[in-house]
């Protein structure tokens, strides 16, 4: 995947502004009579208290129109993600509850691989990624990023390979196929193979997108192995896809690392804090009410490009523990992810940022405190 997809701009994938209300405040009916008044007499207080009365009244209608105008105004913002899957939920439940829309946002949804949208944020194509994995080894070299939210902390996909394929030493020299280059279903591979002492070329990647093609692509048996989340294996079980394909590797049992992560820029964050601030809370509720909620969370899932409700849900509970309650992450934590990433990275220790320099949580603790304060449960 070379470029960021835009999806369909629908109700699915953007919080549309309502329409606006009629001149005059918001939701008011405030309009000024067309009929013409006199200018002598014709009341209590003749023509000057009427001409008086005519001007309050378009003075009146115009800063209530102005008025109506800010507090209807909403920042547009781009926010790319992976797959329709349980990791993701929170950025379609932030849309289907009202959330981004609670916090003055208007969201351009954007479906894109790791690989493709940490680039494009850097170059500022987009505003958010929820590829905050992807982000670390950008910012390890040098990219002006920070991981701001993470949402789980272990990845949830699987190596599944065809028969001949027994454990992940008979993978050496041989294809994997994954999502997109540098993204974060490679990373995790590449994880794997530093906790194991095993060589960064142990294997290959082949790319293979997501969806009904990537499907198609590992029911081929044209490649001897490929990465699938829980719901990807129960789809392709259920249509008759998985074959003979069978488990080798769980990387979610293997590996602990930033998986489903959002980054942003420093500039947006020096630029627009209080945005910032409003996109992680917003997406901080909806990570909880993935977590309140399985049935919320599947039949957002359906509304937003899955079928299989059997599937999500067996997804869900493959997740649904390790999903964060806070959106962040131990300080130990943060320091082995940045020292396995540089390793993986081959970065000399004298270039290896301090977790600060890759992690900013200070807006997911406001939040998180802000949401507690005022007593914030999701909806039922």
């Amino acid at each position: 995947m070379n470029s960021v997809r835009n999806t369909p701009r629908s109700s699915h994938y953007s919080a549309p502004l309502p329409d606006p209300p009629p001149q005059g405040g918001r939701g008011s009916h405030h309009r000024i009579n067309k009929n013409r008044l006199p200018l002598e007499g014709g009341g209590k207080g003749g023509g000057d208290a009427q001409i008086r009365f005519v001007l309050f009244g378009i003075l009146f209608g115009i800063a209530c129109l102005l008025g109506a105008s800010a507090s209807h105004a909403a920042d547009k913002v781009r926010l790319s993600y992976v797959l329709s899957s349980v990791e993701y939920a929170d950025d379609f439940l932030a849309i289907d509850k009202g959330y981004f829309k609670e916090e003055g946002i208007d969201i351009d949804l954007q479906q894109a691989g790791g690989g493709a949208a940490v680039p494009a944020l850097i170059a500022g194509d987009i505003d958010f990624t929820g590829s905050g994995s992807v982000a670390i080894s950008a910012i390890l070299k040098g990219a002006k990023l920070k991981v701001l939210l993470v949402v789980d902390a272990h990845p949830a996909m699987q190596i599944w390979a065809q028969p001949g394929i027994k454990t992940f030493a008979d993978l050496e020299d041989k294809l994997i196929g994954i999502i997109s280059r540098g993204d974060t279903t490679e990373i995790a591979i590449r994880y794997y193979l530093t906790k194991h002492k095993l060589p960064e070329d142990y294997v290959s990647y082949a790319p293979l997108g997501t969806g009904i093609a990537r499907f198609a692509a590992i029911a081929s048996g044209s490649f001897p192995a490929a990465l699938l989340n829980a719901s990807e294996v129960e789809q392709m079980r259920a249509s008759g896809r998985l074959g003979s394909l069978h488990l080798v590797v769980d990387l979610r049992k293997e590996i602990t690392m930033t998986y489903n992560a959002l980054a942003t820029s420093d500039a947006l964050i020096a630029k627009n804090p209080d945005l910032v601030k409003r996109m992680v809370r917003a997406l901080l509720k909806g990570v909880l009410t993935v977590k309140a909620s399985r049935a919320a969370t599947i039949a957002s899932l359906l509304k937003h490009g899955q079928s299989n409700a059997e599937a999500i849900g067996t997804e869900y509970d493959n997740l649904i523990d390790s999903l964060t309650d806070t959106g962040t992450m131990p300080k130990d934590a943060q320091a082995l992810d940045v020292a396995l990433r540089a390793e993986m990275l081959e970065l000399p220790k004298d270039r290896v940022p301090a977790p600060s320099g890759v992690f900013d949580f200070s807006f997911a603790q406001k939040a998180l405190a802000e949401l507690k304060a005022a007593h914030w449960q999701p909806p039922q």
